[in-house]
């Protein structure tokens, strides 16, 4: 019965752990198959803790099942032993008088008494050869067969039992639900009883005689079905609870995990890029301090968001609007007239003989100059209205909601503020003098170009007056529009179609060994009156025409001529390039179409884009750097570190080389400031696997200084100012180590 038993346990516990264990292969199946089909990322974590549970409360039930079939099989074992020794004493004390004497009225009653008992199947009395059968009772409609017989072996097993002063009962268990018991009928006698010469201490050894055997078959089946219902019933009633269980479970872990499914909704927004958002940082420990981390990472995003906003609509040097964001705000003051009606004013200024400043004092006291300008300027004007540096030393505002006397009062204001200004450097003090053109805006049909336009010419009137003055644009000298427009427009023109413009080339000295030529190529405009014309003379009348996009094109076409000239593979150009070649979707067609036409390999060719260009622009300017890069060109970032935030942006499309503020590089030896920027830009750089190079470098200290720092090119007029013949660069012999 016990082996029947333990057999239904492992067939019930293999059975559930196989069915288990392909329930697990099938839900991984799935699970595979579903993040296979699905893009919806990682699953809920509140989810994988539920399904932890259920497998978990699986085995936590598979256990406590088999360890009960496990012990009532032992029990039921142990029982049944004792019952059948019980039946072997019973039936010894009833078959004993048939092998004594010849009394059989006694056994036939005892038999009659087994009928009562349906686990007894058949007793056989066999006699002392255990060959012959003395007496047999066996149960209606039973077979007589499968009696356990005596052999050797059964033999050999009772002796030792005997020797042992065990008992001798051999015990079988069958497949059938039934147990064969066999054992020896014995009768004891003393083998001397010393009865004349009795003594206490002596030992009297009792001697046992085997007169037959008994062999019983049991049948406890009923037993085993009723135990085996009981535990299926008892296996029911733990599944239940179980399942209670997992349930009472699950709405607890869904309580607890609530205040971290609270944080999924911000957190998705956050992912989209939304950063208005703030986070509750209730519940939990963890989930406060969770909570916390994100609303510090948030506020970190809206502060770098904010510095990169405003390193893109300002001005790096006086902190003032920039030309663009200067546009897009005159565009809607128009709109706005134009809708609401009134009149604001458009205010241009030209600092005069800002070139002497430059030229005499060099580009530090310029910048310094500037910055003092604008500060000037910004505490006259109101917090509503809108300062801008125009380009080089011209910058523009726009006052709100004024009418032309008003705005007459203000230019004379900023003229007689100007004339009180002094600029020190050094031991020197300069009296500063400007020119401002003023126009209304009252037409809300008209363009920025248009008034921009107005206040241009009206400051060179002013200057043709005898500049430190202002001048107010008036209607009727629409003739003098025209002759100015019509004459600086043909100019350029004329300049770019008849190539009239100059190249002049600075070397970027290798300071780690690099053999390259590697030139920047710096425009110049030759004139009678000024010898030559820089960019900064030129330029804001390119935008202002908007010939910017024709004279990249142009650039673009003699830097494929001079290096096909050239003749050398090792020489490599770095051309400037303006915004608008994002917006020109022929500028990349024509880039392959030069790289067909000359023998001039993609990688000779450097495209620089000023920083808050590609910081402004950074949509547009990405798919036009990747086809570009695509054909082989490499792109450099100019004026890179103007802001620290620019090291968010620089990831997001393959540039080669980043040229780092000169502002950063000029007083690197002096400020500690400035040197743990420049570093964070060249590990930065190194990292991303981007070359680095340092603009205006001033001095044998700073270039050391930067080679220590792991700066890749220098450039700067101290390493070789700009020349207009290539062949004939050579930079300073004490930079090439």
């Amino acid at each position: 019965m016990h082996h029947k038993i333990g057999l239904y346990g492992k067939r019930f516990i293999t059975g559930f752990i196989g069915f288990t264990s392909q329930l697990r292969m099938k839900g991984a199946e799935v699970a595979q198959n579903a993040e296979k089909i699905s893009n919806k990322g990682p699953r809920s974590l509140a989810n994988r803790m539920l399904l932890l549970q259920f497998f978990w409360a699986v085995a936590v039930y598979i256990l406590v099942i088999a360890a009960m079939w496990y012990a009532a099989s032992s029990v039921i074992e142990s029982s049944l032993r004792n019952q059948a020794e019980g039946w072997v004493g019973k039936l010894d004390e009833i078959g004993i008088p048939y092998y004594v004497s010849s009394s059989r009225a006694k056994v036939k009653e005892g038999f009659n008494d087994l009928r009562n008992f349906q686990e007894v199947v058949g007793v056989r009395y066999l006699d002392a050869n255990g060959k012959d059968v003395v007496v047999e009772y066996n149960r209606r409609g039973e077979d007589k067969t499968g009696f356990l017989k005596i052999d050797t072996d059964a033999r050999k097993k009772i002796s030792a039992e005997l020797a042992a002063q065990g008992r001798p009962i051999l015990y079988e268990k069958g497949d059938d639900d039934r147990i064969r018991v066999l054992a020896p009928l014995m009768v004891k006698s003393i083998a001397s009883d010393g009865l004349l010469n009795f003594s206490l201490d002596s030992t009297i050894r009792e001697k046992k005689e085997i007169i037959g055997y008994i062999s019983i078959i049991l049948d406890y089946g009923f037993a085993t079905r009723q135990l085996h219902d009981s535990l299926l019933y008892a296996s029911a009633i733990i599944a239940v609870l179980m399942v209670l269980a997992a349930f009472v479970g699950r709405v607890m872990i869904r309580w607890a995990l609530q205040p971290l499914s609270r944080l999924e909704e911000p957190l998705s927004r956050l992912a989209n890029g939304e950063i208005d958002v703030t986070v509750e940082s209730t519940g939990d420990h963890e989930i406060v301090q969770i909570g916390r981390a994100l609303n510090t990472t948030i506020g970190a995003l809206r502060e770098r968001d904010e510095a990169l906003r405003r390193l893109a609509n300002h001005d790096a040097l006086t902190g003032l609007c920039n030309r663009s964001y200067f546009s897009e705000l005159l565009e809607k003051e128009i709109r706005r007239i134009g809708e609401a009606g009134g009149s604001s004013a458009l205010f241009f200024f030209d600092l005069d003989r800002f070139k002497h400043i430059n030229d005499t004092y060099g580009h530090a006291a310029g910048d310094r100059l500037l910055v003092q300008i604008a500060e000037v300027l910004r505490k006259r004007l109101r917090e509503d209205d809108v300062l801008a540096r125009f380009g080089g030393d011209e910058f523009v505002a726009l006052v709100r909601n004024v009418n032309r006397k008003r705005a007459q009062e203000i230019g004379a204001e900023l003229v007689n503020k100007m004339q009180e200004f002094t600029f020190y450097e050094g031991v020197d003090a300069i009296k500063i003098q400007f020119s401002v053109g003023i126009t209304i805006i009252t037409d809300g049909r008209a363009t920025p170009h248009h008034y921009l336009k107005q206040a241009d010419m009206a400051v060179h009137e002013a200057k043709a007056q005898g500049r430190n003055r202002y001048f107010m644009y008036e209607p009727d000298i629409s003739a003098t529009e025209g002759d100015y427009d019509s004459g600086w427009y043909e100019r350029l023109k004329e300049a770019i179609q008849q190539e009239m413009f100059r190249f002049y080339y600075q070397p970027l000295v290798g300071l780690k060994g690099q053999q390259n030529n590697l030139f920047e190529v710096l425009l110049r405009l030759p004139d009678t009156r000024h010898g030559v014309i820089v960019p900064g003379g030129f330029f804001p009348a390119l935008e202002r025409f908007g010939l910017m996009a024709e004279m990249d094109r142009y650039v673009l076409r003699k830097a494929f001529q001079v290096l096909e000239g050239v003749k050398d593979e090792n020489y490599v150009l770095s051309v400037n390039c303006s915004g608008h070649i994002f917006d020109d979707f022929e500028f990349t067609a024509l880039v392959g179409q030069l790289l067909a036409e000359h023998a001039v390999k993609p990688q000779q060719l450097i495209l620089e884009v000023s920083e808050q260009t590609a910081v402004r622009h950074l949509e547009r300017l990405k798919p036009v750097v990747q086809r570009l890069t695509s054909l082989g060109v490499n792109f450099a970032i100019d004026d890179f570190g103007a802001g620290f935030a620019s090291f968010s942006y620089i990831k997001q499309f393959p540039v080669q080389c980043l040229k780092i503020h000169g502002t950063l590089i000029e007083r690197i030896a002096l400020d500690m400031v400035d040197r743990i920027t420049v570093t964070s830009i060249v590990t930065m750089a190194k990292e991303l696997g981007i070359e680095t190079v340092a603009k205006f470098v001033p001095n044998e200290e700073t270039l050391s200084l930067l080679r220590e720092i792991g700066v890749d090119y220098a450039q700067g007029d101290y390493l070789g100012e700009p020349n207009p013949d290539l062949k004939v660069q050579r930079p300073r012999l004490s930079v090439v180590k």
